[in-house]
């Protein structure tokens, strides 16, 4: 075999190697009895105006358009009955003024925004057989109004599905105490990644699921709820999930600082303590799981 030809081989294989490594599922698949959940958070639709207005790419929203196409193949793929975004299907976002001193809302232009509607409305809301449910999350104000007579819209505080045994709710804000006593949780809002350093000292970002498995009764100081009598002593274990984002082109923010250091998560008040629990672990988004985060 000449030079060439093993150069080529080997080319090849490393190509493909490496293609098959790179899995990026930022989503969930849950089955409860018939039904079929995906779950997805923060797609951030819109946030091209917020780099235009920055100094980059462009004001049209082709990398929005992408983030839509990209959820309907998904849908397409894993053929789910219901479809639920965790919070933040939109993107508002807040320039400060130099002068006063004071953050200024921004909203998407309204052309950018009818453009987002339509394509989610054809792309995904028309998919035959598919229940989507949108969970209200902080970034949430024009696009929800829109389409509340088209699929069902949650408050922030979240809600229970199928017999409680799945809970939801976005994360900026303490859930509804009824969510303590599903089964699961599921959450957004934190956009979780690590960063890991290489040989060369490059740092690289990753974004990750982070997982808990912790006794029910520890819920009540987690989400700051006052214990009743008849709910103290409960010693089953519940398992929380905070899903990383979905739109591939935005940052996360990060669970771990290289050296063993923590981070003080003050923007994060109701997830902190997840955050800072012993048992928190940490999946990467093709599957690996990485362990502990208290060991990153």
């Amino acid at each position: 075999m000449s030079i060439t030809i093993l150069l080529q081989f080997i080319e090849f294989f490393l190509e493909k190697m490496l293609s098959d490594q790179s899995i990026d599922r930022r989503w969930l698949v849950r089955t409860y009895d018939e039904n079929k959940v995906l779950l997805v958070s923060d797609l951030h639709l819109g946030f091209d105006v917020e780099w235009y207005r920055r100094g980059l790419w462009t004001k049209k929203p082709s990398w929005s358009l992408e983030i839509i196409q990209s959820l309907r193949n998904d849908v397409l793929k894993v053929n789910p009955s219901h479809l639920i975004i965790c919070g933040d299907l939109e993107h508002h976002f807040r320039i400060r003024r130099k002068k006063e001193g004071e953050n200024s809302h921004i909203i998407i232009p309204e052309e950018v925004q009818s453009s987002i509607l339509h394509n989610f409305q054809t792309q995904i809301l028309e998919i035959p057989d598919l229940d989507v449910i949108l969970v209200q999350g902080e970034n949430d104000v024009s696009l929800y109004q829109q389409l509340e007579d088209e699929c069902q819209i949650v408050s922030s505080e979240g809600i229970s599905f199928f017999d409680n045994q799945l809970g939801i709710f976005h994360g900026q804000l303490p859930p509804y105490k009824e969510i303590v006593f599903a089964s699961e949780i599921i959450v957004g809002h934190l956009h979780p990644e690590i960063e890991l350093k290489d040989d060369l000292q490059i740092r690289h970002k990753f974004p990750v699921f982070l997982q808990l498995q912790l006794p029910r009764e520890d819920l009540f100081p987690l989400f700051q709820f006052p214990f009743e009598l008849d709910e103290i002593g409960m010693v089953d274990m519940v398992s929380i999930t905070i899903l990383p984002t979905y739109n591939h082109f935005l940052s996360g923010y990060v669970m771990n600082i290289i050296g063993g250091g923590k981070k003080l998560h003050k923007p994060y008040p109701i997830l902190r303590s997840i955050l800072h629990h012993p048992n928190a672990q940490v999946k990467m988004t093709d599957g690996i799981d990485i362990g502990l985060l208290t060991d990153i």
